[in-house]
């Protein structure tokens, strides 16, 4: 018997073998529990060219764990037809208990037979690309005469395995991809970096985990929607390495971004592959990859096979309902087809959504998914429960499990239930408070229905098979509880019903359970949500801010949650795209008045908050600020830096989770804390500059003031030398930079913890930014601002944020609260208000110097902030950017001050705006319509 042992760092690895081997076999066994087809592509020329040849061949393998992709499947299918000598085998969930407990099939055997021998290979190797290439990874070979006893004992383990799994085809393809609809655990992708230097952002990282399971369920093309500067181009070049085509076709409408997009891929793969032009100046139809023009490629398509290129890309695809590109998109037949385009034409083009068959991979919000018809709409009722008390504390849960559970409840949930179903099958999902809810829940529902329940004890297999009986229309079960398992990442098309037997103790995690049921499903027109309100609001109330979540920019304040739960959240304007959302009177009277008397800012609701953050993600310690842009489950952190401990403004997240008693944090000293707070303080960014340095600082602790300008000159489109100059300074006077010798550093003493404690800082800000402030011009339309913010953008002092007016060369900055606070009467006789959507009254300080009121009367365009409201229970309120206008109607004000006897005097002004306000805004600054 001859053995040998082999990893991808032996002098013959293990993909090495296995190739050899088809070369020479005359049949081969492989049993295999994954396959990827980026690592297929490494075999699957060898095994077909062993089977061209004559070699019998069989292979099984798995759906375990949701891990092998649907492509690799059709292409075992495909050789099945083409060779009599084939065949593949499928565990579809083949071994399991008499329950819902399936037995996962997790092997890696490869067997060939030869003239003269027998050989098997056995270890950890799967069929994925890393696992064949940089995995560590261990094999032992055995190779000896065919009759040997330990051939035959892997023989017959072959033989049972093979009768008792089902023979590969069509059907049983497809019904995976229905389970993988279904799929709650995503496995990273099987990465393939040509360039180590080049590798996508998280944005990029999570649109492509989302591509990668829409190609497992058999998805041959998606609509991408990302904003302008986030980086479509990279995102599809790293998604196109992933996919490893052997020909890809990048398709523009414009000139101009051709050769950009064409580097940006040479970037990314390197060398690795050639490069071609296809327009009205080049054709180099030979290359690897080609980036060609719309019109000059829908002119001459009978140049190219249909399945020419395996991977298509349409840039700016909002064009693509244009004659050329429908042309084009008509023509090809790719394994894959992405479409690129950016958020704000995606409203414009319904047809857009059509030509990609409303497959939309990275996930939009909401409120957009409901607008562009991608999800249905849902209809809310927030029922008052009277009896359940869920204000009992955590040591008296039995008895509040107990009145859940209790005969009496269970009579008025099914009365509910029935008073809102619709005609057809019931089909339901309900949040149960822990497993033991959950079980008693199942047992009590179970006089009225047909019931069963789920926690995260239950393995993947209990868990789809549970889904597949829900979404059944010919299975009995009609109510599946739960706990936490549903929150995200698994979708039951057909549930009609969503069911909250709980207290939400999270906005967040409200919405990721409520979008369970938004599934499209035939006949499915919305879906029902039953939301069982105790008598008890210190954590309900959470709902009403869920619901505010799905404005289109609210800042959230109490004024504005009152009105919206008085008014059932018509301002939303969801109501047109078939949202319904009701309250009964008794709860929307009761959760009036706890947003009344209810400091939401407290630490007791942040540390809440916090906590089931750090739960929800499974986080052993405390979460990093990327983790708060990386989870859609996430709560703002701005509000965890602007929390009050002790009277005193945290200022910095490792300051909040010193607060809350977080554990095993770093030990910085007053310098370092010094220099993190000042950076959090730039929070949200909007320049990036500050940050930019910092990150070159991080890399290199020390860089002339050359290094840097060049740094920020080429990392931010359109840097100015007064930006740079601004930037250094203020850095300087804030303590975030040294200066010594013409030679920059961080003004703090760095080391380990604190270097990994600002560049996850650092990264979470820029990343902030990419995502919110996507632009260069000065100030964004309906965006929130602090005072120190608008100077940081006018390049003057932050500190400069006491005074409401600020005179600029010909601009004006004027700052005005509305007093929202007051009642209607005070509001009216107010002189700051709007007095129309694009015309607001303003009066300037008392007693205004000359010198300002000839500045004033000389500016030709004043930028206007709104703000609600001064503070909130020590909470200083953003104001709202509502655009550019100028200064009209001046009218000289004078009054008595009952005090000093002297007379004041004012001028009032009307400001006609250039844009009028949203609706939502008109709502929330209580405007007549």
């Amino acid at each position: 018997m001859n053995n040998l042992f082999l990893t991808n760092y032996t002098d013959q690895t293990f993909l090495d073998r296995i190739k050899d081997n088809l070369r020479r076999c005359t049949s081969f066994m492989f049993s295999v529990s994954f396959i990827k087809k980026a690592g297929l592509v490494l075999l699957i020329k060898d095994i077909d060219a062993a089977l061209a040849r004559g070699a019998s061949g069989k292979l099984i393998t798995s759906t375990y764990q949701n891990f092998t992709d649907v492509e690799s499947l059709k292409s075992f299918y495909i050789l099945m037809e083409k060779y009599d000598n084939f065949e593949c085998h499928l565990d579809f969930n083949s071994f399991h208990d008499d329950g819902y407990m399936t037995i996962g099939y997790h092997s890696k055997g490869y067997y060939f037979e030869f003239a003269d021998r027998a050989e098997l290979i056995v270890g950890s190797s799967n069929i994925t690309r890393y696992a064949l290439l940089k995995n560590i990874e261990w094999d032992l070979v055995v190779s000896d005469d065919k009759d040997a006893d330990i051939f035959g004992q892997m023989l017959g383990e072959f033989r049972h395995k093979w009768d008792n799994t089902f023979t590969l085809d069509n059907d049983l393809i497809t019904k995976y991809v229905k389970k993988l609809n279904f799929a709650i655990e995503r496995w990273d992708m099987d990465y393939d970096r040509s360039s180590e230097n080049v590798n996508p952002n998280y944005m990029q990282r999570k649109a492509m985990k989302e591509l990668n399971r829409y190609r497992a369920m058999g998805i041959h093309k998606a609509l991408l929607i990302a904003a302008a500067g986030s980086g479509k181009t990279y995102l599809a070049a790293f998604d196109a390495r992933n996919f490893n085509p052997d020909r890809l076709l990048y398709i523009v409408h414009e000139g101009s971004i051709l050769q950009k997009s064409l580097e940006t891929f040479q970037e990314v793969f390197g060398s690795s592959k050639t490069y071609g032009v296809y327009n009205a100046e080049h054709t180099d139809l030979e290359a690897d990859f080609l980036f060609a023009g719309n019109i000059k490629l829908s002119q001459s398509l009978e140049l190219f096979s249909q399945d020419e290129f395996d991977y298509i890309i349409l840039d700016e695809c909002h064009h693509a309902t244009r004659d050329t590109y429908r042309k084009i998109i008509d023509y090809f037949k790719p394994e894959f087809l992405i479409g690129l385009t950016a958020t704000p034409e995606r409203m414009d083009n319904e047809d857009v959504f059509e030509l990609f068959e409303k497959n939309v991979p990275f996930e939009l919000r909401l409120r957009d998914a409901i607008i562009n018809d991608l999800v249905v709409p849902f209809h809310y009722y927030g029922i008052r429960d009277s009896l359940v008390n869920y204000g009992l504390s955590a040591k008296e849960e039995r008895k509040m499990i107990a009145q859940l559970a209790s005969e009496e409840h269970c009579e008025f949930i099914k009365e509910q239930i029935e008073a809102h179903r619709g005609s057809g099958k019931l089909k339901a999902l309900v949040f149960c408070k822990n497993i033991t809810h959950a079980r008693m829940m199942s047992e009590e529902l179970g006089e009225y229905y047909h019931t069963v329940y789920l926690t995260g004890k239950n393995s993947i297999g209990e868990r789809i098979r549970a889904y597949n009986d829900l979404q059944s229309d010919t299975a009995n079960l009609e109510i599946l509880c739960t706990v936490d398992i549903l929150n995200e990442g698994v979708d039951i098309p057909g549930c009609n019903m969503v069911i909250f037997l709980r207290p939400t103790e999270s906005s967040t995690v409200f919405i990721q359970q409520l979008g369970r049921g938004l599934r499209k499903y035939e006949g499915k027109s919305y879906v029902t949500v039953l939301d069982f309100i105790g008598n008890s609001y210190k954590r309900s109330v959470q709902i009403a801010f869920a619901m505010g979540s799905l404005s289109e920019n609210f800042v959230l304040e109490k004024k504005l949650m009152q009105s919206l739960v008085r008014d059932n959240f018509s301002a939303l304007g969801l109501g047109q795209y078939g949202v319904d959302i009701h309250f009964d009177k008794e709860s929307q009277k009761e959760i009036i008045e706890y947003i009344d008397r209810e400091n939401f800012n407290s630490l007791t609701y942040l540390k809440q908050d916090y906590y089931n953050f750090k739960k929800y993600i499974g986080a052993e310690y405390a979460p990093k600020h990327m983790d708060y842009l990386n989870n859609d489950c996430a709560p703002d952190i701005m509000r965890f830096l602007q929390a009050r401990i002790g009277g005193t403004k945290t200022g910095c997240y490792y300051a909040f989770l010193q607060g809350v008693d977080e554990e095993g944090l770093p030990s910085f000293s007053e310098d370092q804390i010094s220099i993190i707070k000042y950076l959090s303080s730039l929070l949200p960014l909007v320049r990036p500059h500050e940050y930019i340095i910092c990150k070159l600082l991080l890399e290199k602790e020390t860089s002339s003031d050359s290094d840097v300008r060049a740094c920020l000159y080429g990392a931010v489109p359109g840097c100015t030398e007064d930006q740079i100059a601004h930037t250094l300074r203020f850095m300087l006077k804030k303590g975030g930079l040294a200066l010594k010798d013409d030679v920059y550093s961080l003004n703090a003493s760095m080391d380990d913890q604190l270097r990994e404690y600002i560049s996850d800082l650092v990264s979470y800000g820029l990343t902030q930014y990419e995502i919110t402030y996507k632009n260069s011009e000065k100030f964004l339309l309906w965006h929130s601002y602090r005072m120190d913010q608008v100077q940081l953008k006018m390049l003057k002092d932050p500190d400069h944020n006491q005074k409401g007016t600020y005179f600029y060369g010909d601009e004006a900055i004027v700052f005005a609260s509305l007093k929202k606070e007051a009642s209607i009467e005070e509001r009216l006789a107010y002189k700051d208000k709007f007095l129309a959507p694009d015309m607001f009254q303003w009066e300037c300080e008392n007693n205004i110097s000359n010198r300002d009121l000839q500045a004033l009367r000389l500016c030709k365009y004043v930028h206007l902030f709104i703000r609600k409201t001064k503070d909130e229970h020590g909470i200083t309120q953003p104001f709202i950017y509502v655009g550019e206008g100028q200064f009209s109607n001046e009218r000289k004000q004078e009054k008595l001050d009952s005090k000093t006897g002297k007379n004041n005097v004012t001028y009032l002004y009307d400001i006609p705006m250039k844009t009028e306000l949203p609706d939502y805004l008109r709502y929330d600054f209580g405007i007549a319509q």
